[in-house]
């Protein structure tokens, strides 16, 4: 194409729980043997304490969201004995290769239109300019002269030339040479450029749709111009958010048709969601609700001061790993649960086409916001990864002003400096440990749930997670101390499981106390999930890697703290997986070692 479109610049460069634990047997893929192209929307509509202090948070020590004194400082240790190297480099525009679908067997091309030009330097913007407030989707359904402002921007986004940046779907394609194979990394032609499933994950995405915001913001003359977010957090936004629905009566430019309908009229989002499972019925909605509040409470209690559990794993160039963390973890449920339920599961189940959904933006600015809510709750001033491996790591993106410039890490760690905020929310999660076991020993008991059952330890060899596994894992050390918590972590290592990374995979992990070689049937406390939606990753020998925390959950678990052996269980939920082994380890804590 012209780079007409580009500015000319100047280089610088339980039984609680309601859930069935039956195995999800994965279903055969589904191959299309021609260049298949989506049937878009407007086709067919034409024809188409933590860390802050215990005052202020409201939650005791013992739910850990309390300023920890000896923990507020000094230097990272990463939550993994992983070594790193140099930082991860942009990729070479003009190498841009076609892209995978996984779910495809062609390939697919999403190179963007400015594949040779001049790169320069990313700048924070000017501190004087206006700070932009990202409020709630579910706030903005009353605003109407935002709504109009919203889709106005998204209209105009669409409108424009198919080669310009700008254009919505030039847009949605970033994300698709990102995250499906069509960059490698600079220097290892052999070692695919990848933004998920590391540490990479939460910087990359800030700054995508931050430039997504700006450019709106530019087409409406806005400087004011923020996006909503979809607070999912709070019970209220548990739901599909109305802005991004359709009417007989408005053709919405934010409505996507390449959705569940099933989940548009006010279904209830579970964090545990997997394609096919029933919407929870009125009389469940108060127990998914609670259960989704505990799920963000142990995300934040047990990796307040293990970044990389929280964040991602940490990775340098040349490698390729797959180690997300829990938030990452829970950001693949909004994809699922938008996604049709049929493959290949276009547009939010299916990293090629997800951010061709204007609600993948949204759900985005909320992850975003999720971790600015971490930062907050740390109260440390040094970055979560304090090294260059993290802070030097950068990016390509086009932005407001038609620069194609390069985005470092180290320049997006404050939103403030990118000048914009989130609106103060409610965050009933932080508060809702003790509400939760008090209705959870309230609940009545299934039958069969004490009835004792023999575990045994994992074994020397691979086991295939077709059904629950349940291991006996011994700890390194039983009846901790305060302070030895505050110096360590607690963390079950499920370390280098495999699985068809060009399919959808899942399970959920339980833990509870052993008595002797024996525990109940019932699987005990929720300790985390690994969720994966298919996108490229590189060679098939990489590293796939989960680690939870639970040091703080084993003190809700009577007698677990004491207990020298734990039972660990895998539920299997969606594909076939591959376990090599389960333990349990202690991870130094920051400013601990």
């Amino acid at each position: 194409m012209s780079l007409s479109f580009l500015a000319t610049t100047t280089p610088t460069t339980t039984s609680f729980d309601r859930r069935s634990s039956k195995a999800t047997h994965s279903v055969a893929r589904t191959l299309i043997r021609k260049r298949f192209t989506p049937t878009t929307c407007e086709q067919k509509h034409e024809g188409n304490g933590v860390g802050v202090n215990a005052e202020r948070s409201g939650i005791d020590r013992r739910d850990v969201l309390v300023g920890l004194g000896g923990l507020c400082g000094a230097t990272a240790t990463f939550g993994s004995n992983m070594a790193v190297g140099a930082p991860v480099q942009p990729p070479d525009l003009s190498a841009c290769r076609l892209a995978n679908d996984l779910q495809l067997v062609n390939r697919v091309d999403c190179c963007p239109p400015y594949g040779t030009t001049t790169i320069t330097d990313f700048v924070l913007p000017d501190q004087s300019e206006p700070m932009r407030v990202r409020r709630s989707a579910e706030a903005l359904a009353s605003d109407p002269v935002y709504l109009e402002k919203f889709r106005r921007a998204v209209a105009l986004m669409k409108a424009l030339p198919a080669d310009d940046p700008w254009n919505f779907m030039q847009q949605a394609q970033i994300h698709c040479a990102y995250c499906n194979d069509a960059y490698t990394q600079v220097g290892f032609p052999a070692v695919s450029l990848q933004l998920h499933g590391s540490w990479l994950f939460l910087p990359w995405h800030r700054y995508y749709i931050y430039f997504w915001e700006k450019i709106l913001g530019k087409l409406i003359d806005d400087p004011t111009f923020a996006i909503p977010y979809w607070n999912y957090d709070q019970p209220s936004g548990m739901r599909f958010p109305d802005i991004y629905k359709n009417s007989p009566k408005d053709q919405n430019p934010l409505f996507d048709c390449i959705r569940n309908p099933e989940h548009l009229n006010g279904a209830l989002m579970d964090y545990r969601y997997e394609f096919g499972d029933p919407s929870p019925t009125p009389e469940q909605e108060e127990s998914v609700i609670l259960e989704n509040q505990k799920y963000l409470y142990n995300m934040f209690a047990e990796n307040l001061f293990n970044p990389g559990n929280f964040m991602g794993q940490p990775i340098s160039e040349g490698q390729t790993l797959n180690a997300p963390g829990t938030l990452e973890n829970l950001h693949a449920i909004p994809h699922r649960f938008a996604s049709q339920v049929e493959r290949p599961r276009w547009h939010m189940g299916n990293f090629h086409t997800a951010a061709r959904d204007p609600v993948f933006y949204a759900h985005h600015a909320q992850i975003d916001r999720l971790w600015t809510i971490y930062k907050e709750r740390r109260a440390i001033t040094t970055p979560e990864f304090p090294t260059d491996e993290w802070l030097e790591a950068s990016f390509i993106f086009y932005d407001e002003n038609r620069n194609v410039v390069k985005c470092k890490v180290r320049d997006c760690l404050d939103p403030t400096q990118l000048r914009y905020m989130y609106q103060t929310d409610e965050k009933a999660w932080l508060n809702i440990r003790r509400s939760y076991y008090t209705k959870k020993k309230a609940a009545p008991r299934s039958a069969g749930a004490d009835e004792l059952v023999a575990i045994s330890e994992f074994g020397s060899e691979p086991r295939l997670l077709d059904t629950t596994i349940r291991v006996l894992v011994t700890r390194p050390k039983a009846s901790r101390t305060q302070e030895e918590k505050d110096e360590a972590a607690e963390n079950i290592f499920i370390d280098d499981f495999t699985f068809d990374h060009t399919d959808y995979a899942g399970f959920d992990v339980f833990v509870t106390k052993a008595t002797e070689g024996l525990a109940t049937a019932d699987l005990g406390e929720f300790a985390g999930s690994f969720v994966h939606i298919p996108h490229a990753h590189g060679p098939s020998d990489h590293r796939n890697i989960l680690h939870l925390g639970i040091t703080y959950l084993l003190e809700d678990i009577a007698d677990a703290e004491a207990s020298e052996q734990l039972v660990v269980s895998i539920v299997p939920r969606s594909g076939e997986v591959t376990l090599t082994g389960v333990s349990i380890q202690l991870v130094p804590k920051e400013g601990t070692s």
